[in-house]
């Protein structure tokens, strides 16, 4: 399964593998010995939406956000 793409308001992408939506928090899995965190928190506020959802349906990933405040999404 291809990872999924973050792309930000300022411009910049990043791949993610594992995440864990949340509110309007991502958790996404990180590598302790290189980032000094086993998660990584994004805001959602930080991200284009729009864009990150065109950019992954274009892409064929399954990437979809909370239908409501009360749902969790996860990609193991």
């Amino acid at each position: 399964m291809p990872s999924a793409v973050l792309f930000f308001r300022d411009g910049h992408k990043e791949e993610i593998k594992r995440y864990t939506i949340v509110g309007g928090t991502i958790y996404a899995n990180s590598n302790y010995w290189n980032n000094g965190s086993w998660t990584r928190k994004v805001p959602l506020a930080e991200l284009d939406v729009p864009a990150t959802l065109k950019l992954n349906r274009e892409r064929g990933t399954n990437f979809s956000l909370p239908s409501s405040p009360n749902v969790v999404v996860v990609r193991p």
